[in-house]
């Protein structure tokens, strides 16, 4: 046999990987059914992709399907997807095998996860071609897995990933080494002050039949899909009335949601503003202690770093009455903060604060859980924006449903009715909190700088607010 350079081999096998897409191309399409809206994601041959769509309109299907697709048409590849919480990994996972089986392809699938820890997620779909095998990996969200692959990439849910400046910053590399790697990022908005913002910042156009992936450039110079509800409905995907099951247009739809400003991120493809002031400096100062030691010698409040210090913990154990929860969710951008009020009677003492710089959510879980397994624990309620959901999901499946509660800061309506009973409240002195110099500066550069806007406010506001109520003394 006549050798052949290594130039004339990669130019026969690009001609050979060429054929096969012609020849499965037209099989693969019969067999795996996509709306309008999904094909031309599929079909799309681009470096970098982003799917800004309502939420429930199928992008995890389309990425499934595509995932699969360039396993059988480039044999070997690997393809990861990083995942923002082991649920929705395993679900991607089962929309691959779905996949598979409509389009007849033969797969193996394994969990390889050494423990049922989200942060040590690892499960693969092999598909064997040509004698080569490759794999489908999904893997935990975080900088140390983005730097671990080699191939095509998934973000999924990329706007609730934790640190996702610094996935990005792991991944662009790999992505730019090699000119057949092709990322998808795909996400329902979650606030602004993450990185699927700056990727989609900017693009406008909105999914049409004459666009129906709504296809446009960002400002960042991203391709971006826009598909909101009311796009993908007129394509004929439907909606049902989650009360009485019967078909609904958009406009019903959003007409029927408590909550419009959450249903026009989840839906119709808004960013929530994260920068609105919840309390104000007149509502806080009414309510401070006028030294840290009482009357009594003993101390009134423990202000932590980073960490409880023993004594704080110790001191909190030792308050009589029920403690209650709240906490404001940072990453990079902000502190995280975490009050913890003794009630007695009418009033909500302040007893601790923990504050909390550039800590990642499996820490600041550890530093929760201390507060949460003491013996006069009562609930809690966390801040939900953004990346907070993972922990108030981690919270109430530790210490029960019924004493963790989420809040959604960034939603106008409950922020507006917050801001309304706070007001009312303030008029009768029913919480006393901290005056030390140090908050007193966090609370000037709050007003002066909208990222720093929940820090200190977000966490009082928490446990004082409704839904959890806790200005209602039959809750607790």
């Amino acid at each position: 046999m006549k050798a052949i350079s290594a130039k004339e081999g990669r130019r026969k096998a690009v001609a050979v990987r060429a054929i096969g897409d012609k020849m499965l191309a037209p099989s693969f399409d019969s067999m795996v059914k996509m709306k309008p809206f999904q094909l031309p994601i599929f079909w799309l041959s681009v470096g970098v992709l982003v799917l800004h769509w309502s939420r429930q309109i199928g992008k995890s299907y389309v990425l499934a399907a595509w995932a699969v697709y360039r396993l059988l048409t480039r044999p070997g590849r690997l393809v990861t997807v990083l995942s923002n919480s082991r649920e929705n990994g395993m679900e991607f996972m089962q929309k691959v095998r779905e996949i598979c089986m409509l389009a007849g392809v033969a797969f193996e699938d394994e969990d390889l996860s050494p423990d049922e820890f989200f942060e040590n997620m690892r499960v693969e779909v092999r598909i064997k071609v040509a004698g080569k095998v490759g794999r489908i990996k999904v893997l935990a969200a975080n900088p140390r897995t983005a730097r671990g692959f080699s191939g095509d990439l998934i973000l999924d849910e990329f706007a609730f990933h934790e640190n996702s400046v610094a996935i990005w910053d792991a991944a662009e590399p790999i992505m730019s080494s090699n000119k057949d790697y092709e990322c998808r990022i795909a996400s329902t908005g979650n606030g602004r002050f993450n990185m699927f913002y700056q990727m989609c910042a900017g693009a406008e156009a909105t999914a049409s039949p004459e666009n129906p992936a709504g296809l446009c450039t960002s400002a960042a110079g991203f391709l971006v899909s826009r598909v909101s509800r009311t796009a993908a409905y007129s394509m004929g995907q439907k909606i049902y009335d989650p009360k009485t099951r019967r078909e609904v247009t958009p406009e019903e739809a959003r007409n029927a949601a408590l909550d419009k400003a959450s249903y026009d991120q989840n839906y119709e493809l808004t960013f929530n503003d994260e920068n609105a002031t919840l309390l104000t400096h007149e509502l806080i100062s009414a309510c401070e202690y006028a030294d840290r030691i009482g009357a009594s010698g003993r101390p009134e409040y423990f202000i932590c770093e980073q960490e409880w210090s023993a004594e704080a913990l110790d001191f909190l154990a030792s308050c009589s009455e029920i403690l209650i929860l709240g906490q404001d969710v940072g990453r990079h951008h902000d502190l995280s903060s975490v009050t913890v009020g003794e009630r007695i009677g009418g009033v909500i003492f302040v007893r601790g604060l923990l504050r909390m710089s550039n800590m990642r959510l499996p820490d600041q879980k550890r530093r929760l859980g201390d507060v949460c397994r003491l013996p006069n624990f009562g609930g809690a309620l966390i801040d939900l924006t953004g990346i907070g959901l993972g922990l108030v999901e981690f919270a109430q499946e530790a210490f029960g449903y019924h004493l963790v509660q989420g809040l959604n800061f960034a939603c106008r309506e409950e922020r507006d009715h917050v801001q309304a009973v706070l007001a009312e409240q303030a008029t009768r002195m029913t919480i006393t909190t901290i005056n030390s110099r140090t908050v007193n500066a966090d609370r000037r550069r709050s007003v002066r700088n909208p990222v720093s806007a929940l820090r200190l406010r977000g966490a009082m506001a928490a446990w004082l607010a409704p839904p959890f109520g806790f200005f209602n003394t039959n809750v607790i």
